[in-house]
């Protein structure tokens, strides 16, 4: 177009296809290569969630407008600015045009489209009502999102406070202390037992630092492989569901989240079994994950939903008789939606009363370690002074 030689990747079928790309976009082609497959590594990395709500609407958007489904692709792809979503995008662009179906061209991209985000297409391309679908999708992700913003807000919160604390009595153990430490001991002042632990602490980690340091990271490598095998994250779930305060915001929220997938899907018309197996992957604990998973073979032999997840121990009673109610009044979808929205404010409830009750006790602690250091260090000025005075 401005007579300068530009170089990009674009999908395409074949090179003859990437030609006429090209020249739709008033582009004149110089030359037509294969991409390096070394590129397709980057769908491995995971779309943002709002880049994927974003996608929906848009796309809900353009299809509710008669726009056809490649060309609102294109669009949504054009539009994006989220890297790995646009080059999923393009994949998907290109199968679509070769003939596959929409739901099985983004299953083939697990790790941005998940489970429910294919099923909920499928089920708007079989009904014919991909835009309603699609518009039910960008809704229930930005819920989910939210959801996840306002827990991360409660974790996130404390463990920046303890942060700063801890790096704060670190650097006074290592800048403060040895300065006070050099003082003492020029005016042969002795030191009370307070002062005395402190210095200690301060020589150690001078002397040792590189061992704590060395010992920090490991455990975090340790406990993060850990956790990404079945065994380790079994374990670390379990601790975490039963942790105290902790455990039960994890438990409201996975409810919360299995809730509103489940009510997504059924409303679009998935089936009971591939809702289930769909919203028990969105838990996010695998303890809950395969509770609910196993009150499949029980749906499957005619028992219906609310029996087994009772028996499972993994709902509230309250929540297995309001699917009981859904399932006898033929309204399974919208009793999820209640059950939903009932645990979505449980969960803000949680996180406010789970900050009320962290600042104060964040606060107590600061200011035991910070003010515990400072008194210890003057404790020998104030009795040298106490036997002047004397």
């Amino acid at each position: 177009m401005d007579g300068q030689l530009r170089e990009g990747v674009l999908q395409a079928l074949t090179a003859a296809d990437a030609n006429r790309q090209l020249v739709r976009k008033r582009l004149i082609p110089e030359s037509v290569r294969p991409a390096p497959k070394a590129r397709s590594v980057q769908l491995r990395r995971r779309a943002k969630p709002q880049s994927l709500a974003l996608f929906a609407r848009q796309f809900s958007t353009l299809i509710d407008a008669a726009v056809p489904v490649v060309q609102s692709l294109e669009i949504c792809q054009d539009l994006s600015e989220d890297r790995t979503l646009k080059k999923a995008l393009g994949q998907v662009i290109v199968d679509v045009q070769a003939g596959t179906g929409l739901a099985d061209s983004l299953r083939d991209h697990p790790s941005v489209f998940s489970d429910i985000f294919v099923n909920m297409v499928q089920a708007g391309e079989q009904g014919g009502v991909l835009d309603t679908i699609l518009a039910r999708l960008a809704v229930y992700l930005e819920k989910s999102q939210a959801l996840t913003a306002r827990v991360k807000t409660a974790l996130v919160y404390p463990a920046i406070i303890l942060f700063i604390a801890i790096g704060s009595a670190a650097v006074m153990l290592t800048f403060v202390v040895p300065v006070f430490q050099d003082m003492f001991a020029s005016s042969n002042l002795s030191l009370p037992y307070p002062t005395q632990v402190l210095v200690n602490m301060s020589e150690f980690l001078q002397s040792y630092w590189m061992w704590l340091l060395a010992g920090i990271v490991g455990t975090f490598i340790f406990v993060r492989q850990s956790y990404a095998t079945k065994g380790g994250r079994l374990f670390f779930d379990q601790l975490l569901l039963r942790m105290p305060v902790l455990g039960d915001l994890l438990r409201k929220t996975a409810i919360a989240r299995f809730a509103q997938s489940m009510a997504s899907l059924l409303n679009s018309g998935a089936n009971l079994i591939d809702a289930l197996i769909a919203s028990a992957g969105t838990a996010g604990n695998l303890i809950m994950q395969r509770g609910l998973l196993s009150t499949r073979a029980a749906i499957e032999s005619g028992q219906g939903l609310s029996k087994p997840l009772a028996e499972s121990g993994m709902m509230p009673r309250l929540v297995s008789r309001m699917i009981e109610v859904g399932e006898q009044t033929g309204r399974l979808d919208e009793m999820f939606e209640k059950v939903a929205t009932f645990y979505d404010a449980e969960v803000q409830t949680a996180v406010e009363r789970l900050m009320k009750a962290l600042e104060p006790a964040l606060i107590v602690v600061v200011g035991f370690i910070l003010g515990g250091m400072v008194v210890a260090l003057y404790l020998p000025i104030f009795e040298a002074l106490t036997k002047v005075t004397q």
